[in-house]
């Protein structure tokens, strides 16, 4: 049950939903062994990034295992659409916990670990922050040293709800390639803050650790990366792009800072650097045409396509772009749009932006 703000949202335990991918057991156990406290209440859904389940997860309490197997069972026809031999394959998760009506979906990679013992409050700073109203600077002062006339006193600020949190981590950042390689010689010291992300502005959304109201799944897609694709690691920064451009328009804030998590294992940078190569140019040109791109639509969903329809027209005839929008646009048919419409009208709150 999503609360109105300031009606005891707080105090209420939202059901939640927790997605993980994965496809290595030992560090799967690792996982549930350190989340175990936390997660009692939780149901958790695990996807194995395998053509069948390769291990037991039973006696872990409230858990679903998943493999390809299972996707494409139910997905049929529709199984291309969730990507393999990549994170990507969570996709799958989102969809089966959309299908569970939660309060609260979050996902993350199966190397985060908690930064307090047994990662106590953990769902619940998540759920704070999703329940904290968004706010940015409303008004902007034309002068230097002094306040000029028109200015409002108190009401400067916008208001509005959250529909995304997006968690950081702690120990190893998620860095790209070069990146690595430079802090392997030259190491900086990583923080961060709790902000509101600007209405308006992008950010680089790590799948790692995020939480987000369910109603968003049908415009929350990571995309089609890793096996029989040229691209892989950016189906978290793209969805983000997607879903950032929604929300500004929809009125909705995302957040992004607590809670962190223990991210413990860095990746191959060799391994890294091949598969981001080939994406990083349309990296730079592919957040300007969702930037560019006039949202009408009054639903995730519909914005989603409208997106989509946007990166098909722009693609430039290629084939990875134009399937892209396919898959975006067949994502969103995996929902029944009166449930979605439904559903989204549970994001309604008393705080309007």
């Amino acid at each position: 049950m999503v609360l109105p703000l300031g009606e005891g949202v707080l105090n209420v335990q939202p059901k939640t939903v927790i997605v993980v991918p994965t496809i290595r057991e030992n560090c799967m156990r690792d996982f549930l062994a350190q989340w175990k406290e936390e997660f009692q209440n939780a149901h958790l859904i695990v996807v194995e990034d395998n053509p069948r389940k390769t291990f037991d997860l039973t006696g872990f309490g409230q858990l679903t295992h998943y493999c390809w197997e299972d996707i494409d069972g139910e997905l049929g026809d529709a199984s291309w659409l969730i990507p393999r031999r990549t994170d990507c394959v969570r996709s799958y998760g989102y969809y089966k916990a959309w299908q569970m009506q939660p309060d609260m979906i979050v996902t993350l990679d199966d190397d985060c670990y908690p930064t307090t013992p047994g990662g106590r409050g953990f769902l619940a700073k998540h759920w704070e922050r999703l329940n904290a109203s968004g706010n940015d600077d409303a008004w902007v002062e034309s002068g230097q040293g002094v306040r000029t006339r028109g200015i409002p006193y108190y009401q400067t600020h916008r208001k509005w709800p959250v529909a995304l949190n997006h968690g950081m981590w702690l120990r190893v950042p998620d860095y790209d390639a070069p990146t690595q390689m430079l802090e392997a010689r030259y190491p900086h010291t990583f923080s961060f803050s709790n902000i509101t992300i600007p209405a308006g502005k992008f950010f680089p959304m790590c799948g790692m650790n995020v939480a987000f109201r369910p109603e968003v799944v049908p415009a929350f897609y990571f995309l089609l990366m890793g096996k029989n694709y040229e691209f892989d690691r950016f189906g978290d920064i793209w969805a983000g792009i997607f879903v950032k451009k929604i929300c500004d328009h929809l009125g909705y804030a995302v957040h992004s800072g607590d809670p962190a998590v223990d991210h413990q294992r860095a990746s191959n940078v060799w391994a890294n650097l091949k598969k981001e190569a080939p994406g990083l140019e349309v990296n730079e040109a592919l957040w300007a045409t969702v930037d560019s791109t006039v949202l009408t639509e009054t639903t995730f969903g519909g914005c989603y396509r409208q997106i989509a329809r946007s990166l098909e027209r722009h693609s430039g005839a290629q084939p990875y772009l134009q399937k892209l929008a396919m898959a975006m646009i067949a994502w969103t048919e995996l929902f029944n749009a009166e449930s979605v419409m439904s559903r989204e009208g549970r994001l309604e709150t008393a705080c309007v932006r």
